[in-house]
């Protein structure tokens, strides 16, 4: 079958998948910083973001977000690890691989035709009128997208394409060194809001030129003027070295979504990226004061998207599509409980019987048999952070998350909590601390 055949037949199966409802449920599991009397408007998704932008659109949030940016998977045809530290029971750190996320699509053309353009469909819709939308991308498979793009908003609206350019990344003997991703930027009408960010000219010579009528500038280099920003970025990718890294594969730099975001949007602006791996536009839109949605499928994507808006006491709901799938088992003892004047118990607990339930298929050979070994004689480090429900009523909404030293922590309660205990992997385990009260 040809390439052609290929992008025809995703295209039309992209359209049916897109038009077909999904009969998915979202709950709500936790809030965490809320404000008082006010719902957050942010949105952390654990799930398919292809049913969730369906619920978007059935719950009023056509043409509500002015910046989409999307980083998709590439058709790689790979798949990608993140990096977990690990101390054994000695006290020694050590650096395992385990499976972020799968880019293999089967390995279709048609799979991943189908998949994006069913998804950039419903992001159309849920795209302002005076909206972008910013697909990044990299050599496998932007020429494809791009004819997607196409499709779905049309060519008069194509708007940009933006070269970003680094220097990190490998070589090879039979071609030049890539080093650079593709981001095509969309609209959905010609009235688009877009504040060209500008940029340094440095006069050739770095002598002044002394035009009538153009402001010049001097610094330590030379003479330059000002002048809107050209369409290749030069940012440096999130290194080993990097302050920003938290080991998630293909993370990508805060700096790079700042300008996105400010050249898109004003403040109380929507913003959305569906698919948010470690959750750099989460992070950067609650730092410049955006309202945002993110979402992924992948428990280690939106664990570490947490601890990333934890730093940043970021405001925001988290959901959890609801699956046959059950949460794993933990049990938990309270080494301390004090009355307090508000007629709750500060409650001292720490995890007790801890078992992390690894998948073991996920992890590199060569570092199985420590995974295993440390889970054994060292389950606490497996615990990445809890979340505490202090008022729960059969339904989790957990107010609190606790990422340092998550196996031992405090809360207030009446006695009716519970607690999701989240594993370094992003899996969630249930406690109901309702028990201790029967």
């Amino acid at each position: 079958m040809s390439i052609l055949t290929d992008l025809q037949n995703g295209l039309e199966q992209g359209k049916m998948l897109a038009g077909a409802k999904a009969d998915v449920v979202f709950d709500r599991v936790a809030q965490h910083n809320p404000i008082p009397d006010e719902e957050s408007r942010n949105a952390l998704v654990l799930g398919d973001n292809l049913a969730y932008m369906q619920g978007l659109l059935e719950n009023g949030y056509e043409g509500r977000f002015r910046l989409i940016y999307i980083d998709p998977p590439f058709f790689t045809k790979s798949k990608f690890n993140a990096t977990i530290d690990l101390k054994d029971r000695t006290g020694k750190n050590h650096k395992i691989k385990h499976l972020a996320y799968d880019d293999t699509f089967e390995r279709s053309l048609e799979c991943y035709v189908e998949n994006m353009t069913a998804r950039l469909i419903l992001m159309r819709k849920l795209l302002a009128e005076d909206g972008l939308i910013w697909v990044h991308l990299d050599w496998h498979s932007a020429h494809y997208m791009k004819l997607i793009m196409d499709e779905v908003f049309g060519t008069k609206n194509f708007q940009n394409e933006i070269i970003w350019q680094y220097k990190s990344g490998g070589s090879g003997k039979r071609h030049f060194s890539r080093k650079h991703d593709t981001i095509l930027v969309y609209s959905k009408t010609a009235y688009y809001h877009l504040n060209v960010p500008k940029e340094k000219s440095y006069n050739r010579g770095l002598k002044p030129y002394r035009f009538k009528g153009v402001k010049e500038y001097k610094d330590e280099y030379g003479w330059y003027t000002m002048v809107n920003m050209k369409d290749v970025w030069s940012i440096d990718m999130v290194g080993r070295t990097s302050a920003e890294r938290n080991g998630y594969a293909t993370q990508k730099p805060t700096e790079l979504l700042r300008r996105i975001i400010e050249a898109t949007t004003e403040e109380g602006d929507y913003c959305a990226d569906f698919f948010c791996g470690s959750g750099t536009l989460p992070e950067t839109a609650e730092a410049l004061n955006r309202h945002w949605v993110g979402c992924d499928t992948e428990p280690l994507a939106i664990s570490t998207t947490r601890k990333r808006l934890e730093a940043l006491e970021g405001t925001y709901d988290y959901f959890r599509q609801r699956t046959g799938n059950k949460y794993g088992w933990f049990s938990v003892e309270v080494e301390d409980s004090v009355p307090l004047e508000n007629g709750k118990n500060m409650y001292t607990c720490k995890v007790n019987q801890f078992r992390p339930e690894i998948d073991y298929g996920h992890i590199p050979l060569k570092d199985r048999d420590l995974a295993m070994k440390i889970g054994i004689e060292a389950p606490e480090q497996y615990i990445d952070h809890v979340m505490v429900d202090p008022d729960y009523d059969g339904t989790f909404r957990g107010r609190h998350l606790i990422s340092e030293t998550p196996s031992q922590f405090q809360f207030q309660s009446n006695g009716n909590y519970a607690i999701i205990l989240v594993d370094v992997f992003g899996k969630e385990y249930f406690y109901d601390g309702r028990k201790e009260k029967r």
